[in-house]
């Protein structure tokens, strides 16, 4: 039985998961298409517009060019630091889940076996 506890977050696809995708996506190239920013966030390619207006105005992302097909991203300072925050995070998390397990794995290993159920 699995006593596993915590939040976990970053662990399933949140949106937090998601903009750090797209920000590192971006990190890699500025010349990267709105179907790759969707294809790395796990989302459509009409739904990443949303993700990337959210960024530009938080002040994470800048975007040049005149058409989908011209657009250019470019991270902000502040949008580096957002990726590596929430890279930090997302570290944080996997390390605690990876203690937790460990623990829990421990406690069963030294847990007394069960009696077996006697038959009629």
């Amino acid at each position: 039985m699995s006593m596993v506890t915590g939040t976990f977050q970053l662990l399933r696809l949140s949106r937090e998961c998601r903009e750090m995708a797209v920000l590192a996506e971006i990190g890699k190239s500025d010349a990267v298409s709105q179907r790759s920013l969707a294809r790395a966030a796990g989302v459509s390619a009409t739904m990443i517009n949303a993700y990337v207006d959210d960024l530009v105005g938080r002040g994470l992302l800048e975007v040049t060019g005149d058409t989908n097909r011209t657009y250019r991203y470019h991270l902000t300072e502040a949008g580096r630091l957002r990726h590596e925050e929430i890279f930090r995070q997302l570290v944080r998390e996997v390390f605690e889940l990876y203690f937790q397990l460990k623990h829990e794995m421990r406690a069963e290993e030294q847990a007394p076996p069960a009696p077996e159920a006697q038959s009629a």
